[in-house]
């Protein structure tokens, strides 16, 4: 069967012109879910083409038409954040190929089946992993089987009746690394920063804000048959910018004990990867896990999201400011501070300025103490998280307002989770901008605090129609353009000062909040 995959990417409207934004416009990574369901079906004998609309930066599929024409099977893989670009391309596949069957996958048409097929003009749907179901599907297709027997499909009848078969069993840790590796000797060289690689599936929490997939569900490889993985992509880093490797767990620590073995194995096999990951800070606690990492560790994510342990146990973190800040110390003594991000949200729905200016203030003091870096991003709605759960059952959110461009900066939207006015949002901001101005000076060449005003705000209540109070700043918007709202730039952060920084706050892009293609 000829099989065409379509990854599109998170774009949005920037003055005016359609482009690629957060993480897609510096293309940290490649998809790694998609790249994966490449190989699969290779593997089983298929003919894939793979159009990578994130490599390419573009929303268009006219460099694929010929693809298009001769596909019995087209997939297109969507988190929320790339859904617009995702109907886009539909439209486009479609308006060439009424015919050809389209299957959606990712963790937007999963959570949200019934709609999509419904709304738009798909057939098929993978819903969650997509390893087993894609393939299933496939051959299903091709050979003529019963479509009832796939896992994981959501589909319809010829007379229109949406079935839901059921899920297959979550991949279990020791079958994951028995699937191919992507075949990264056809990566495009030079236009992503990092190849990808994944350790372990899923997360043992549940934080309110995250929508990432399989939350209380973590699956870890097993250390000697990861950095096998590891080893064998290795040889390909070259076609990158950076050379790094991005393991794009949720966690990569959530077991330290298997984090330091990971460690401790590549060091007896005498690799040198530059690694990129996230971890806990209480993972950052345990005995010997920071001193293994370090050597391998080119950045990291630490997740600390409030400065104050009430938010935090909202959150559900099971985590506190105490913990958050040995962190942040272990960090310095071992020399890698500086390699760490410090992710905060401002603007729960629960906050209230003071509550907001305690995070500020308690992420301002990690950076001056241990010299780490700091995240300071605005809260946004992002489907399948609880507190997105929460809003659509009180009929604040629906699934339809993720369907065009813009939503990033819709300001109903904004507002729908973020309870602070456009007067203390200014007033927050106005400070950050002081800490910013200090930071700068004291590192010229290194963006070390990084904050974004929200671009509701600034769109819909410009300074101009504020009270006029002078705070030093002509307009808050010409020192951190707005951009909007973890599916992760490391390395594209550190280039570019925060003062130059067009767009969306990048975490809830990376993989905090939403993660994955088809998988």
């Amino acid at each position: 069967m000829i099989v065409l995959l379509i990854a599109p990417p998170i774009m949005d409207y920037v003055q005016g012109r359609l482009v690629s934004i957060a993480m897609d416009a510096h293309r940290e990574c490649p998809p790694y879910g998609m790249y994966l369901l490449v190989s699969i079906l290779r593997a089983q004998g298929h003919e894939v083409i793979f159009a990578d609309l994130i490599s390419d930066g573009t929303s268009s599929v006219s460099a694929y038409d010929d693809a298009i024409a001769r596909a019995e099977l087209v997939g297109i893989g969507a988190t929320s954040m790339s859904w617009p670009t995702a109907v886009a391309v539909l439209k486009q596949v479609r308006e060439r190929r009424p015919d050809v069957p389209v299957v959606a996958g990712g963790i937007h048409p999963t959570m949200f089946d019934r709609y999509v097929l419904t709304a738009f003009p798909v057939d098929y749907i993978i819903r969650g992993e997509g390893e087993i179901g894609l393939a299933a599907l496939a051959q299903a297709l091709e050979r003529g089987g019963d479509l009832a027997t796939v896992p994981n499909l959501s589909w319809k009848t010829p007379e229109g009746e949406i079935v839901r078969n059921p899920l297959h069993q979550l991949i279990a840790p020791e079958a994951l690394p028995d699937f191919p590796l992507p075949d990264y000797s056809r990566l495009p060289e030079g236009i992503y920063s990092a190849l990808s690689i994944e350790s372990s599936r899923g997360c043992a929490f549940d934080c309110s804000f995250c929508s990432t997939s399989y939350r209380r569900t973590w699956r870890g490889i097993e250390p000697e048959a990861f950095v096998d993985r590891l080893e064998t992509i290795m040889p390909h880093a070259g076609r990158t910018t950076l050379g790094n490797i991005h393991i794009i767990d949720d966690e990569f620590s959530m077991n330290p004990a298997r984090a330091t073995q990971i460690a401790k194995v590549i060091a007896r096999r005498g690799l040198n990867p530059a690694l990129v990951f996230d971890s806990r800070a209480n993972d950052l606690l345990k005995e010997g896990y920071v001193d293994a990492i370090a050597p391998f560790t080119s950045q990291f994510l630490v997740g600390a999201e409030c400065g104050y342990d009430e938010g935090l146990g909202r959150i559900g973190k099971g985590t506190t400011c105490e913990k958050l800040d040995l962190a942040a110390g272990i960090l310095a003594k071992y020399g890698i501070a500086g390699r760490a991000d410090f992710s905060f949200v401002l603007g729960l729905p629960w906050e209230s300025r003071a509550e907001v200016e305690k995070t500020i203030a308690f992420a301002v003091n990690l950076h001056a103490t241990y010299g780490v870096r700091i995240l300071l991003q605005w809260y946004c709605q992002i489907p399948g998280s609880r507190l997105w759960d929460e809003a659509q059952a009180r009929g604040a959110v629906t699934e339809a307002m993720y369907d065009d461009y813009g939503f990033f900066s819709d300001l109903y939207l904004f507002r729908s989770g973020v309870n602070l006015t456009p007067d203390e949002i200014y007033a927050i901001s106005d400070k950050v901008a002081g800490v910013l101005t200090l930071a700068q000076v004291q590192y010229p060449t290194h963006n070390m605090i990084e904050y974004a005003f929200p671009d509701p705000v600034a769109r819909y209540y410009p300074r101009i129609l504020q009270s006029f109070h002078d705070t030093g700043l002509a307009s808050l918007r010409d020192v951190a353009r707005p951009q909007g709202h973890k599916q992760k730039s490391r390395e594209a952060r550190r280039e570019k000062p925060a003062a130059t920084r067009v767009g969306i706050p990048l975490r809830h892009f990376e993989g905090v909040h939403q993660k994955g293609s088809v998988t």
